[in-house]
């Protein structure tokens, strides 16, 4: 197992941690087998053992790795998918990636919500984006309000893989939205924005318009995702989805 030094950041111990789970998932060590001493860790990822012992408890927690007493770190299998929450907040350009994640899945959730959707999902998406809205004219933090409505039209997709999945991935989504909002703390046309596109997707759900309600859950992703990767400083970023590369008409 060979490491490359992190060097001298915010929050050391996390940066470990999520180097450590990178290279353990790359296959760089098989399930079952033992991991450097903290001394070696600590020397390749070029921390002290403190921060070493912090981020060994994080993949603790994860599951990632166990300890056999008296004989020292070893990794678990791998049989289950886990997201820690650090590992969406590690670097911008993975929030890039997550907004990906969520066109493939969200599209086809607003579009099923379209043809199958109740009269009481009707009304829970409703209030769900009042409560946004409120949150939104209030001034106070709305992202978990966000987060509900979009739950709320998963839920109306009546395929229940839908909402599971994004119940998972409900804590790096919130974190996500929230990390996207103070980038445009105080811009009040991103705000006006997000609620028309809200808007939209609604109206095209209740219309019954599956390419509608698809196509408007695509605009709106797209533009948070312009939106993010344009603040971001310069660095050669990977191209877009394609879904994602020109504007919606």
């Amino acid at each position: 197992m060979q490491l490359s030094s992190i060097g001298s950041r915010p929050n050391l111990a996390s940066d470990a941690a999520t180097a450590l789970a990178t290279s353990i998932r790359s296959g760089a060590l098989q399930p079952g087998a033992r991991l450097p001493s903290e001394t070696e860790l600590a020397r390749q990822l070029g921390v002290s053992r403190p921060v070493v012992r912090e981020a060994i408890a994080y993949l603790k927690a994860d599951g990632i790795v166990e300890t056999r007493r008296g004989l020292g770190l070893f990794v678990n299998q791998q049989d289950s998918l886990r997201l820690r929450r650090a590992e969406i907040a590690a670097s911008e350009q993975s929030i890039l990636q997550f907004l990906e994640f969520r066109l493939g899945l969200e599209v086809e959730a607003a579009q099923l919500a379209s043809l199958r959707h109740t009269p009481e999902n009707l009304e829970h998406m409703g209030a769900a984006e009042a409560a946004l809205n409120a949150a939104d004219d209030a001034g106070e933090d709305s992202s978990a309000h966000d987060l509900a409505l979009h739950l709320a039209i998963a839920t109306a997709a009546h395929n229940p893989l839908f909402l599971t999945v994004l119940q998972f991935v409900s804590s790096p989504l919130l974190n996500s939205i929230r990390s996207m909002r103070d980038k445009d703390r105080g811009e009040e046309a991103n705000v006006a924005i997000r609620r028309a596109d809200h808007a939209a997707i609604l109206d095209r759900i209740r219309a019954r318009d599956p390419a509608g309600a698809g196509e408007a859950m695509r605009k709106h992703i797209g533009e948070s995702y312009r939106r993010y990767a344009a603040q971001l400083a310069a660095g050669g970023p990977m191209p877009a989805h394609p879904a994602l590369q020109t504007k919606a008409k």
